[in-house]
């Protein structure tokens, strides 16, 4: 994220009036002495930060600024929109064709996630809070958030309190939990009747995608289900039990390398056939146990063609 001598100034320039508005109206003249910043620079701010609602003039000969919403309303990541506009994301994050690398681009994610994790932390954050806490509010909010986490109750055993603050803990708790939920479903699953067809799951973030792909794969004779990501995938893989995977590589929430091995290693999934359908260069490496990969755009013919060669006919 590009943070500019706008998004910093324009913070330092709200908080100075949440400091001082108690008094009344404050003027860009004293703020501009305390802050050590122009006043023709503050007037600039003010004004986009007005056009924003977030402060609002008053008037006449005792006239300046005030905050036009509660300071508990407004966080450090409305300011930074505020004054950054686009500047302040990565230009690839919401629009591939911003940059004519994206779709080949083996760092995007890593930028995109930086960046949405900045402004998770700048939105978690309010001029209250810094009021309030100062330094501290950072640490405030996050012991908050941690005490926050309600422990994990597995299934007929007793809670385990210190998993709250134990993170590997809590991921083994995880786990369990998902073992037994997955025997669960084991258990109640009914058994797919004799002559029904064969069940793919298709795993692409691009809805249109995935409305061809499942188009193409039912009018050949095949069972569909989808998924947009991986965290929403492990759910579909545990409640169809698919035959059979198509997969994205690059996805916003996990990517499809980290859901492959997240569900291969799981005994009822180890031999799940899967096929690698993606933009990015070098797929073939990316899961070698995969039964094919195929380059977008793809012939549907040859997914087909795949398909069949993996697990059969429909």
């Amino acid at each position: 994220m590009r943070l500019t001598t706008k998004g910093r100034y324009g913070m330092r320039l709200v908080l100075d009036i949440a400091q001082h508005e108690e008094k009344g109206p404050v003027s860009m003249a004293e703020t501009s002495l305390r802050q050590d910043v122009s006043v023709k620079y503050l007037e600039r701010l003010v004004g986009e930060l007005q056009r924003a609602g977030f402060v609002r003039s008053v008037r006449g000969r005792e006239g300046g600024h005030l905050l036009a919403m509660a300071p508990e309303r407004i966080t450090v990541g409305d300011v930074v929109r505020a004054l950054e506009g686009d500047s302040a994301v990565l230009a690839c994050s919401n629009n591939r064709l911003a940059c004519p690398r994206s779709v080949h681009c083996l760092t995007r994610t890593i930028w995109v996630a930086a960046d949405q994790a900045m402004l998770e932390k700048l939105d978690s954050v309010t001029v209250r809070d810094i009021l309030n806490d100062g330094q501290n509010c950072i640490a405030r909010k996050d012991n908050e958030r941690t005490k926050a986490l309600k422990p994990l109750k597995l299934p007929g055993t007793k809670a385990e309190a210190a998993v709250q603050s134990e993170p590997v803990l809590r991921k083994k708790l995880a786990r369990r939990i998902f073992r037994h939920r997955l025997a669960q479903t084991l258990h109640g699953r009914p058994v797919r009747s004799e002559g029904a067809p064969k069940k793919i799951m298709v795993v692409d973030d691009d809805p249109d995608i995935v409305d061809y792909l499942v188009t193409v794969l039912r009018e050949r004779g095949y069972d569909t289900c989808s998924a947009s990501d991986g965290d929403v995938a492990m759910e579909v893989l545990v409640s169809e039990f698919p035959d059979l995977v198509t997969l994205d590589l690059e996805m916003p929430n996990e990517w499809g390398p980290k859901f492959f091995r997240k569900f291969s290693r799981i005994p009822e999934f180890r031999e799940l056939p899967v096929i690698v359908i993606s933009g990015l260069p070098g797929i073939h490496l990316a899961i070698r146990k995969a039964v094919g990969t195929v380059r977008k755009p793809f012939d549907p013919e040859e997914v087909l063609r795949i398909v069949e060669g993996a697990i059969g006919a429909p």
